[in-house]
């Protein structure tokens, strides 16, 4: 009975972890699309004069938190 138990969660137990690791392939492709490429709206917003380096000011400016 033990071998059963065992064979079903490792089954589970690796249809699990290659289902988390097409989600993080996925999210990974899908955040290198957008870090390589801005949107152009949100370049023009903020004048140069007045751009910032901090955390806060850089998620200010590019995800609008």
């Amino acid at each position: 009975m033990t071998k059963d138990y065992s064979q079903v969660i490792g089954t589970l137990r690796e249809t699990a972890i290659g289902r988390c690791r097409q989600r993080l392939d996925a999210a990974a492709k899908k955040m290198q699309k957008m870090v390589g490429n801005p949107p152009e709206e949100k370049k023009d917003k903020v004048p140069p004069c007045t751009e910032q380096y901090g955390v806060t000011s850089v998620l200010k400016k590019r995800h609008g938190l």
